[in-house]
């Protein structure tokens, strides 16, 4: 397996998205924060895409199924996506 190599955004450039898709049932994760990206690569698993230039990853992106409750509730409780 190949070691994945992650490139730190610029303080000011670090980022996280949360969408919520009703029509289509998805919530949608976007991070380019290296910590939070391999915290949600542990709980989630592989991401549906990875941003990558060169060899290092940018940023990643997560899309969960409403109806993956048990996969919401560890990204929400074990992810510590908000930082707090």
């Amino acid at each position: 397996m190949e070691k994945k190599i992650y490139k730190e955004a610029n303080k000011g450039e670090t980022e996280t998205t949360i969408n919520v898709l009703y029509k289509e049932e998805l919530i949608v994760v976007y991070t380019n924060d290296v910590k939070l990206q391999k915290k949600l690569c542990r709980v989630l698993g592989k991401p549906a895409e990875e941003y990558i230039k060169g060899r290092s990853i940018l940023g990643s992106t997560w899309k969960i199924k409403f109806e993956e409750k048990s996969k919401i509730t560890k990204m929400i409780l074990k992810a510590n996506i908000f930082g707090i």
